[in-house]
């Protein structure tokens, strides 16, 4: 009975041992026994191949594939290292490997922002220098998360990453963005975050380049590069980030070919050093994960020794794997030669093995299954994955200047702004995102000498905008452009965005440079984010990753708060699929070829970011011009919540007004008529009893033979007849009065739901009355020129091109005419085409900028303009039994189906125009369309349902 005690006690105590040793430990007795199993059941040459990691590509040969198979098979080698390029097809060799494996392979890659790094069409995520300006370690995190996720699914167990090099030398051509930069702690931080998201996917990480590539102006795969540090420095700086992950339970280490001689001083090569990896990293810093080399094809260590014998020494140096082998069975040879001659001992190599066993069983190789293909390009690229990625480049761009504060820039009004690309990889569609906020030009400057062309713009915006294609291209800024900005800048208020390393700082010349914002990468994402920190979308909160030059340190970086402004990203961003929103632009194309309109624009925003903006179609059936995104659309109906709207909610705001009032305390007119006590509760909610409609103009008009009656009509505008209908039309300057008169006296039904445009002729007089100021003048003051809403406007000819705008309707009865440049609707026509219910002409990005600010809560750049609770008591429904709030459309009451919610809101236009919000998505959408050219009797818009369908598709598309 003592036996089997002590037996028990000795066990318990072994299986304790062995979990403080291995950072693979999972589950005590179950792995030791598999280890164990696997191990004794193998031959010798088997041991022996399981040291061996090689390089297997998915787009080479059947050649190729053949000899893979054949080491998988006849050498027992114990895992690949895909190289590249088709996730599909990588998926299938690896199952097809693994069929002939007698223990199930490693898959590692080199995967250090992502498999993109070695694969076609899969979501890219941030280079290292990029993530090293981000101040919030769960993003990074969550980013290890996510390419673990990747990686999974990817049957890859082993992710060669995250490189922990500390970027001292901005001249380094192999590190550089792969680091996450010159400081100690925020790289040791930054990797272990990463690794630890890995690691919550089963994915095993290696922390490279040991014993640190950071220091170094040359590259390993061409030559031995040396570090001439001495001990107290290579131990505070380039291996602290080491030490630090190998106490957070790092699982490998990848060891470069690099010269030490503080820790070696025999010339070897890190990769071959016992020193460097048996004594210092196993035994001295306590490291008892898998030791793994660099690739043993480099010019590093290739050159100097032969294949088979470089494989050799760098096992009797002490790493547990050999990568990138060039001779396998040679190498496999030596060792087992060493082994039989008692050079190398069993424990030794048991030592290697048994790890390499024990990582295999917590990646799940005791239970290996085949990779399924279905879905596996769209599993790679979860909506999640690109979300992780927009906030993490959102979260690094970084401001290391702001000089008077010139961002983000506030003051939208009348301002003028240029933009200038500069640098090898010009992308012009920047000015195109910058556009979106205010009028942008883009001016083509090719030295320094022509910058004569900027002198009037207010500020200039230059992008310096270097290649992307890979993380080692460099940084270096031109002597030209370096020229242009420095002219500019003494010319000119200029901000410098630098889409690429932070490196490119170096030696410009930014003394009369106003703002530098630093994007660290050059891709459509950072410049969409970039033009919405320049507004103010977003709070910019980076901070430098590295220490640049004596001016620009490690941790500079000035932090601006949002102004809440819309800004661009990806659908996948904001949780929206791509694909599914295609159908946006079929169902936008049918309704063009069904006649439903002629076309239209479409906007989507979603938490803030404009996710969909298209046009489509021609300006009028004519087809003779293309719509163009600042083409201005007669919104009808939708100005009364655009307009009219806001000004009453601003009221309410400032406690001037309360829905409970009554007509008559506000306009003293409407006193001594059946209108005095209605309140406004009941006209915003069109439960007033109002007529929907009077036909003011049918009163001034022969409408069998559309001829204007003289009593109110002119050719020439004169003192009598001072309102301007439309072109040679003017109309006597008693009508408002008479209109009014109507609409006061006009016959009250009973009190139920009756929608009717005429109390917000009632509001409009309220208003102009109060301030002194028409209406038009007022909104553009109060809410249209603050928020940068330059396409909004009332008759819009006196300050657009009549190409610019976009016709309704060949007025047959009325004006005779085809209505192009002046509102549609007759009423509004007659009040010299402002009106509060008619009469606005816009661009859907401008009416998305409005009804993003009632999502906000009523704020917009910054600015406060209506209170959140007053906007909430407009929204809310007002009436039992009638779905509308005050003012606004509202939805019906299912709550149980993918489609817009019961908070949102929002209104419909006569002309074929819509505008809604909803709050629980965080969803705006903007249809403008001219459905009623040329007729107002073409009702295949509404029949169709073509403004809600394809709103219903944002819904569909919704992921999470």
């Amino acid at each position: 009975m003592k036996k089997i005690w002590f037996a028990a006690i000795l066990a318990v105590q072994s299986i304790y041992l062995y979990a403080q040793n291995s950072p693979f430990f999972i589950d005590s007795l179950q792995q030791k026994k598999w280890v164990e199993d696997k191990y004794n059941a193998m031959t010798l040459e088997e041991k022996v191949g399981q040291l061996f990691i090689v390089a297997a590509y998915s787009n080479r040969d059947a050649a190729h594939e053949t000899q893979i198979e054949n080491l998988v098979k006849n050498e027992a080698i114990g895992g690949l290292i895909f190289m590249q390029d088709i996730a599909v097809k990588q998926a299938e060799l690896t199952n097809r490997y693994n069929k002939v494996a007698k223990i199930p392979l490693f898959i590692g890659m080199d995967a250090e922002w992502g498999l993109a790094m070695r694969l076609k069409e899969v979501n890219r995520f941030p280079w290292a220098m990029t993530v090293g300006a981000v101040q919030d370690n769960s993003l990074v995190q969550q980013m290890g998360n996510n390419i673990g996720e990747q990686s999974a699914r990817m049957g890859v167990h082993f992710n060669f990453a995250p490189t922990v090099d500390v970027n001292t030398n901005p001249k380094n051509p192999i590190i550089g963005n792969r680091s996450f930069g010159s400081d100690v702690g925020n790289v040791a931080q930054k990797g272990i975050s990463y690794m630890l998201g890995m690691k919550e996917r089963g994915v095993l990480a290696s922390a490279k380049h040991f014993p640190g590539h950071g220091d170094t102006s040359q590259d390993s795969h061409k030559v031995l590069p040396m570090i001439a540090h001495d001990l107290q420095r290579l131990k505070s700086v380039e291996l602290a980030p080491f030490q630090k992950l190998i106490d957070a339970g790092v699982a490998s280490i990848m060891v470069s070919h690099l010269n030490v001689p503080a820790l070696d001083n025999s010339g070897l090569p890190a990769t071959l050093s016992k020193k460097i990896i048996t004594d210092l990293l196993k035994n001295e810093m306590n490291f008892k994960g898998l030791v793994i080399t660099d690739a043993l094809n480099m010019d590093g260590v290739a050159k100097q020794y032969s294949p088979g014998t470089v494989d050799l020494m760098a096992f009797e140096a002490g790493n547990d794997i050999l990568l990138f082998s060039q001779d396998v069975k040679t190498a496999k040879q030596k060792i087992i030669d060493k082994i039989n001659s008692g050079e190398i001992s069993e424990a030794r190599l048991a030592e290697s093995v048994k790890k390499i066993l024990e990582a295999k069983y917590f990646v799940g190789l005791n239970n290996s299954k085949p990779i399924d293909t279905k879905n596996l390009l769209a599993d790679l690229n979860k909506v999640s994955f690109s979300e992780t990625t927009y906030q993490l480049y959102e979260s690094a761009a970084t401001l290391v200047k702001n000089e008077g504060d010139v961002l983000p820039i506030k003051n939208l009004n009348d301002i003028k702004i240029a933009y200038v690309s500069l640098e090898e990889a010009e992308y012009n569609d920047f000015d195109k995102s910058l556009d979106f906020h205010v009028p942008v030009d883009l001016v083509k400057i090719k030295s320094a000498a022509e910058i004569s062309k900027l002198k009037n713009y207010d500020q200039v915006i230059i992008g310096f905008h270097k290649s992307n294609e890979t993380a080692y291209k460099s940084y270096k800024i031109s002597e030209n452009s370096k020229a242009i900005l420095k002219a500019v800048s003494a010319q000119n208020s200029t901000t410098l965005v630098v889409f690429g390393s932070p490196y490119a700082l170096m030696d410009l010349d930014l003394n009369q440079t106003k703002a530098v914002l630093v994007m660290y990468q050059n891709l459509k994402t950072t410049q969409d984010i970039a033009a919405g920190l320049i507004f103010g979308a977003a709070a910019i909160k980076g901070k430098l990753p590295v220490d640049v030059n004596d001016q620009w340190r490690f941790g500079n970086g000035i932090s601006i708060p949002s102004l809440n402004r819309l800004g661009f990203a990806d659908p996948e961003s904001v949780g929206l699929s791509s694909e599914i929103l295609k159908k946006m632009d079929v169902l936008a194309q049918e309704a063009i070829d069904k006649g439903a309109t002629p076309g239209m624009q479409i906007v989507a925003t979603r938490k803030g970011k404009v996710i969909y903006d298209k046009t489509f179609g021609y300006e009028s059936i004519q087809r003779k011009k293309k719509v163009e995104p600042t083409d201005l659309y007669d919104v009808a109906s939708v100005t009364k919540v655009t307009a009219t709207l806001p000004l009453l909610m601003q009221e309410v705001s400032d406690g001037k007004l309360s829905l409970n009032q009554t007509l008559g305390t506000i306009i003293p007119k409407a006193n001594g008529t059946n209108k005095a006590n209605i309140t406004l509760k009941e006209l915003l909610a069109h439960q007033a009893g109002l007529p929907p409609w009077i036909g003011f103009y049918k009163e001034s008009v022969n409408v069998q033979n559309a001829r204007l009656y003289l009593d109110y009509y002119s050719r020439k505008q004169d003192e009598e007849h001072p309102i301007k209908v439309t072109d040679n039309i003017y109309i006597i300057g008693s009508i408002r009065d008479t209109i009014m008169t109507d609409i006061l006296y006009a016959p009250l039904a009973s009190k139920k739901m009756e929608y009717s445009d005429l109390g917000y002729y009632l509001y409009q007089d309220y208003l102009e009355t109060k301030y002194k100021k028409p209406l038009d003048s007022l909104v553009n003051e109060k809410l249209y020129k603050p928020m940068g809403m330059r396409f909004t406007t009332y008759n819009p000819l006196d300050r657009f091109t009549r190409e610019q705008i976009i016709p309704t309707e060949n007025d047959k009865i009325y004006r005779n005419q085809l209505i192009h440049g002046y509102v549609h609707d007759q009423g509004a026509a007659m009040m010299g085409g402002v009106a509060g219910h008619a009469g606005l002409f816009s661009t859907a990005r401008d009416m998305s900028k409005l009804m993003q600010m009632y999502l906000n809560g009523g704020t917009y750049g910054g600015v406060q303009y209506i209170k959140p609770e007053v906007i909430q008591e407009f929204i809310n429904t007002q009436f039992s039994g009638n779905k509308r709030g005050a003012g606004f459309d509202k939805m019906g009451g299912n709550t149980n189906c993918k489609c817009p919610s019961e908070q949102s809101y929002g209104h419909y236009g006569f002309t074929g125009t819509m505008v809604w919000a909803d709050p629980k998505e965080e969803i705006v959408y903007v249809f403008l369309s001219n459905r009623i050219n040329p007729s107002v009797n073409n009702n295949a818009l509404a029949n169709g349902k073509y403004r809600e369908n394809i709103r219903q598709v944002l819904y569909d598309a919704i992921v999470k």
